[in-house]
């Protein structure tokens, strides 16, 4: 079964120490997609740099411009 995770954190910093190891542990699990939250500005550019580095990865960002 392929899985797709619609809203996740791996930006979050509490993932620093093995956020590699996570990602890959859920793509194995069956997690095919996932869609990596930024809830402020740098959380958005850590949620692009995933997506970037990741095909599975996508990024929902905030726009902060009004």
């Amino acid at each position: 079964m392929k899985l797709f995770d619609t809203h996740s954190h791996y930006n979050d910093v509490k993932f620093d120490e093995d956020r590699e190891e996570i990602i890959e542990k859920i793509y194995e699990s069956g997690v095919t997609n996932t869609v990596v939250v930024g809830d402020n500005v740098e959380n958005s550019i850590s949620a692009l740099e995933l997506a970037k580095k990741y095909d599975f990865i996508y990024a929902a960002v905030r726009n902060t411009s009004k």
